[in-house]
């Protein structure tokens, strides 16, 4: 098994390791609530030991909202921010920093090789289907996710819109609770509740046909990442020996060219392009391993390179 596999199933275990759940059926409410998982992971889950980053954003934009009542009124995230700040402002900053340390420094490297719902996603892909390409305007949505339903709506309502609808929630926290309840009761199944069944059906239909369909079009929390992708510390490169055969898009889990931007926001530094490029056009390190001539090293155009090997 790949490396980056073992890292996938390492993250998934660090982030939900609290199987004592199914003796105690007692959500766990401690400390480590307070602090962020660096990838997507719902915070409902009943064996998840820490708090999702967009989830404390939505709680934390709520504490200073003009709706705060809404807030306090028993969310499933209620005491993420709080726990980890002192004040409602220091709960935005922490979530805010948390988010910004992690892209500024790899990126969405942690997409990659972390994040418990990406590796869901390629594993549901390779389930034998007929696949579909993904549009490339459908990008934009998970910016507006981040902007629209995790951010500004919360904020208004105080409500966590983005946390009620998502499916990560409902895979990872609305069915095992219904499943196995915990002690405390739960609020009676209604017409909600199935919509978000119908969202998370979807999606997992979706995940068989498309690479990483959630990733690439309504993940806030990729979003966030891919916007400081550009600036990140870590660094791919493709130097001017590719002769663009797309065996990079064809290993890519985001359907992407790496040789049309070495640093896309899209980019979930996965490093499949860089073990499967035939020439060994494609490196990537940290910025301070890289110099800017090689950053800024343009590529030959298409048809104009000599090809090693013959055809690829």
């Amino acid at each position: 098994m790949r490396v980056r596999r073992w890292t996938q199933i390492a993250g998934t275990l660090v982030a939900n390791p609290l199987f004592a759940y199914f003796s105690t059926r007692t959500i766990y409410q401690g400390r480590a609530k307070g602090i962020c998982f660096p990838g997507f992971n719902c915070y409902a889950c009943p064996l998840a030991l820490m708090s999702c980053p967009i989830g404390s954003l939505q709680q934390s934009l709520t504490l200073i909202g003009p709706n705060k009542s809404a807030s306090a009124a028993g969310s499933a995230f209620g005491q993420v921010a709080r726990q980890g700040a002192t004040n409602s402002i220091g709960a935005l900053l922490y979530v805010l920093g948390f988010i910004g340390i992690i892209g500024v420094v790899s990126g969405r490297l942690v997409c990659g090789w972390i994040c418990p719902f990406g590796f869901l996603q390629d594993l549901l892909y390779k389930i034998p289907a007929p696949k579909l390409k993904l549009p490339r305007f459908m990008r934009y949505g998970k910016y507006v996710m981040l902007a629209v339903l995790a951010m500004l709506i919360p904020y208004l309502t105080g409500v966590h819109w983005y946390s009620r609808l998502c499916p990560a929630g409902s895979l990872e926290g609305a069915l095992p609770l219904e499943a196995i309840p915990p002690r405390a009761s739960l609020p009676p199944i209604g017409w909600f509740f199935w919509l978000k069944i119908g969202i998370l059906v979807f999606f997992l239909a979706w995940m068989i046909v498309t690479k990483r369909p959630f990733c690439r079009t309504a993940c806030a929390l990729g979003a966030a990442y891919a916007i400081l992708t550009p600036v990140s510390l870590y660094r791919m490169h493709v130097d001017s020996t590719c002769d663009r055969c797309e065996k990079c898009r064809d290993v890519c889990p985001v359907d992407i060219s790496i040789y049309e931007n070495a640093n896309s926001p899209e980019c979930v530094r996965c490093l499949d392009c860089k073990k499967e490029c035939p020439v060994g056009a494609v490196s990537s390190g940290f910025r301070l391993g890289l110099t800017g001539d090689e950053e800024d090293e343009p590529l030959p155009e298409k048809g104009n390179v000599e090809k090693k090997g013959g055809k690829h």
